[in-house]
């Protein structure tokens, strides 16, 4: 049981569980918008974010040498695996595409220096991942014929939300000179903040999908609200960690099974 345990720790701690969240989203944005379902750019992501994650995670920790123990090996073997999977995928694709992968990389590492400014901090790893998983995606491909800004910004709505329960989780650790939502305005109006965004995106999603996609993001909706209901401070480390970056996930699953 304890190996599992530290199997399961190492497969989050790693970020391979949030690298397979944004790859899903990726896909949530090929199936929501009937377009290309290459593997290529998916996978391309998933190992940019495994690699981006751990380098913002763990650089001083390797900047000083300080991963003297078989766990952190472990995050250098996987993050090399990660560059040499990004790197094979990366080549791959069109100029166009790569030179908006590298002005993404650039912003993932503007991050750090976000960190002190909580709201700011915030939207800005939403904007950063729906640009990445929704507007680099579909402005390369000739054959949408949606609008561009309005994916982009239900993205966006939608990821600003999931960014709640992350949030209240990290309330009570955050320096209290980071303002962050619930810093700055408490608990409970930083949880009716997030069911508003929930209700921007319904309403955006209700007026740009057939009803199968829409009962899909309506359903993925209902269960984000519930995370975001059940957030607290006190919350164990997997509620946010892999429960809540699941939501991607089962989004996924949903629009396969309505296909």
């Amino acid at each position: 049981m304890q190996t599992l345990k530290k199997l399961f720790d190492f497969y989050i701690q790693s970020s391979l569980h949030v690298g397979l969240a944004v790859f899903s989203l990726v896909y949530v944005t090929a199936f929501s918008n009937d377009v290309c379902k290459h593997i290529t750019y998916p996978c391309c992501l998933l190992f940019g974010t495994i690699l981006g994650y751990n380098f913002l995670k763990y650089f001083e920790v390797f900047r000083k040498g300080r991963f003297h123990s078989f766990k952190f090996y472990g995050f250098v073997a996987v993050s090399f695996l990660a560059i040499l999977g990004f790197m094979f995928f990366f080549i791959r694709m069109i100029d166009a595409i790569k030179i908006q992968l590298i002005i993404g990389g650039i912003m993932v590492l503007v991050y750090p220096l976000l960190r002190k400014y909580g709201i700011v901090k915030m939207f800005w790893v939403s904007f950063v991942v729906a640009y990445l998983t929704a507007f680099i995606f579909i402005h390369a491909l000739p054959t949408f014929k949606g609008n561009v800004a309005l994916e982009f910004i239900k993205r966006f709505v939608f990821l600003s939300a999931l960014m709640i329960p992350f949030e209240i989780y990290d309330s009570s650790t955050d320096v209290l000179t980071t303002n962050t939502f619930p810093q700055k305005f408490g608990i409970p109006k930083t949880k009716i903040f997030g069911y508003i965004l929930l209700v921007v995106f319904l309403l955006l999603s209700a007026y740009t999908n057939n009803y199968k996609h829409f009962f899909a993001d309506a359903l993925t909706t209902v269960l984000l609200s519930f995370f975001i209901y059940f957030s607290n401070a006190d919350r164990n480390k997997y509620y946010t960690s892999f429960w809540a970056e699941s939501v991607p996930i089962f989004w996924l699953g949903l629009l396969l099974l309505f296909q």
